[in-house]
């Protein structure tokens, strides 16, 4: 009963895979191609495509390669069996981890870099189609490109779809003293594994992905959350050059971390991140009994010689360095990533880089969020909900609940799209274009009030661009017969967008060529495309732009903000503690904030 009822929870909670039961797999014989590892046959699927999956583009990074960057894989003489998914990374498991288990579980394997390719199948020879390579959300910590099947793009928009796992949580990224001195390459040195693997699947796409019909030459990474921040991660890498030649950010981060924060212990006020490297290796040395208590743990670690630490991180298994992380009903936890090592990343922010055409990877870029980006998270909060019949979440203060993620989803919507537009538009005239997901046409019912909930909530546009509202991610109830058309006709306009957007480096007006026409940040008309179905606004160009200054003023002259405690915890939780906007915060600026000021409020306190 624990388990149906946690599950029940987090099936109306969060973006899910589908449990549904599908048959074996067979392969089909005219799938076959020759890869530079070997032959592989893929299987006939749904839309007229063939897909291919679980194929290796590194080696297992498990033992010596487990914190190194990844490796050339394995070759291979018999045909490979690509007709079934591979292991997702190691995660908690979670609604996003695609196997099944229970909260508190530790699923998926190291022996996880693999991607899955769906293709037309009537393609004519030599053909170049556009490639589309999705990189999954899920925190960096949760997640499986399984969850995403990539049939109805690849055949209604004519591209080659791939979808790629990488190392997630403490094995994507993982920065300690130990590591990096006993590296003999940068690479290794770096601690952002997880960035070096998406680095080598966009290499592998340049080495085979002519076998599929896809033009190397005309590739675009698009992802969702982490896999939106993981997108602006590759923008700056100077080793992503010329790997990509588009970009999609969906509802992203412009967050990094620096190294010394990487590894810093967390200091008794507060400051700090959680589970940096050096925390993890001090709650295993106390949970093996090799120190007594913390303290004991810090002076052990200062102690111990670089290679002597390396080896005995390297042997530990996934639970005994995962086990006392607190996450999250779906896994998620926090934890250093995106790290400035100087060389993977720069060792600057990226909201500084985009000032900059000369230190970025200078491509058409498509950017985005949803209007109620926080309400996913929010619905999860016992701070904001209770559970009717201890399950189905009930909003215990509308209004404040509207006016909070109102103020969260703002956030998300200045410092992922209209700052960074604002910065890249400048070196990129015309070829920047930006979004507001605003669909919120869920059906309500006495169990659930989805529209209240959820409204135009993270992730929920997925679905649109996939075409997909039965397999991949949903959530139960949120579809029925009544928002089909709505949804279905929504959904055919931004995969038509997108899709243009992967041929053209434009949206323009989808590749069908009936949409309303999409002007990029740059141009003097309304530059924002709302994306809306057909029963409320429609697709319509709006003009709303947002900045860090636009969100503190609010912050100072809402009547609804009734207190300086309350005052100054939304300008920390904006500008500070959510680790997303240290570019914005100005300590003296702080200090002062309002009326009385903040300075009696310390900003770790609201994390």
């Amino acid at each position: 009963m624990k388990y149906l009822r946690a599950s029940l929870s987090a099936c109306l909670l969060v973006l899910l895979a589908a449990c549904t039961e599908q048959p074996l797999p067979v392969s089909d014989p005219d799938s076959l191609r020759q890869i530079q590892t070997g032959p592989i046959v893929g299987k006939s699927d749904s839309y007229n495509t063939y897909a291919w999956l679980n194929i290796p583009y590194a080696k297992a990074p498990v033992d010596e390669l487990r914190w190194r960057a990844p490796q050339a894989p394995d070759a291979w003489q018999d045909t490979r069996q690509s007709i079934s998914y591979g292991q997702p990374c190691v995660q908690f498991w979670g609604m996003l981890s695609g196997v099944e288990g229970e909260a508190g579980d530790i699923v998926g394997s190291e022996d996880c870099l693999s991607l899955n390719i769906w293709a037309p199948k009537d393609i004519a020879n030599n053909s170049k189609l556009p490639v589309m390579l999705w990189i999954h959300g899920g925190g960096n910590t949760v997640g499986t490109a399984n969850t995403y099947q990539g049939h109805h793009l690849a055949s209604d928009q004519n591209v080659i779809y791939v979808g790629i796992n990488y190392r997630l949580g403490l094995f994507g990224s993982f920065a300690h003293r130990s590591l990096r001195n006993s590296s003999t390459t940068s690479e290794d040195a770096s601690g952002n594994f997880a960035v070096l693997d998406m680095i080598a699947a966009l290499q592998w796409v340049q080495d085979n992905i002519a076998e599929f019909g896809g033009d190397a030459d005309n590739v675009t990474i698009f992802g969702e959350s982490a896999g939106g921040r993981n997108v602006y991660s590759l923008i700056t890498s100077p080793l992503a050059k010329g790997l990509f030649h588009k970009a999609i950010v969906q509802s992203g981060s412009t967050h990094t971390t620096d190294l010394a924060a990487a590894e810093a212990f967390v200091q008794s006020n507060g400051k700090g991140y959680p589970n940096t490297s050096n925390e993890v290796l001090a709650q295993a040395l106390i949970k093996d009994h090799s120190v007594a208590d913390r303290e004991a743990a810090k002076s052990y670690i200062e102690q111990q010689a670089d290679e002597s630490l390396a080896n005995y991180l390297r042997g530990l298994s996934p639970q005994a360095l995962m086990n006392h992380i607190p996450h999250s009903g779906i896994g998620m936890f926090r934890a250093p990533q995106s790290l400035e090592d100087g060389y993977v990343l720069p060792d600057e922010s990226l909201m500084k880089l985009f000032e900059s055409s000369k230190q970025i990877n200078r491509v058409p870029m498509l950017i985005g969020s949803n209007r109620d980006e926080s309400k996913v998270f929010m619905a999860q909060d016992p701070q904001w909900v209770d559970k009717l019949l201890g399950v189905f979440p009930k909003i215990k203060d509308p209004e404040k609940y509207d006016r909070y993620a109102s103020y969260y989803s703002q956030q998300w919507k200045t410092l992922a799209v209209d700052e960074p537009a604002n910065r890249l538009s400048q070196h990129r005239p015309e070829q920047v274009f930006a979004y507001r997901f605003d669909w919120d046409n869920s059906p309500d019912s006495w169990l659930v009030d989805l529209p209240a909930l959820l409204g135009a909530g993270h992730g929920l546009e997925i679905s649109f661009i996939f075409g997909d509202f039965v397999g991949g991610l949903s959530i139960p109830q949120l579809n029925n017969d009544d928002n089909k058309a709505d949804r279905e006709q929504l959904s055919e306009a931004m995969m038509n967008y997108w899709g243009h957007f992967a041929h053209h480096g434009v949206p323009g007006k989808g590749t069908n060529g009936k949409f309303p026409h999409w002007h990029p940040w740059s141009s003097e008309t309304d530059n924002l495309m709302i994306l809306d179905g057909s029963e409320d606004q429609g697709i319509v160009s709006s003009d709303l732009r947002l900045s860090a200054a636009d969100l503190k003023q609010r912050y100072l002259s809402d009547p609804a903000i009734g207190s300086a405690e309350e005052r100054c915890k939304l300008y920390a939780q904006s500008f500070l503690v959510s680790f997303q906007a240290r570019d914005f915060w100005n300590q003296e600026e702080y200090q002062n904030f309002g009326e009385t000021g903040c300075a009696e409020f310390s900003p770790y306190q609201f994390k």
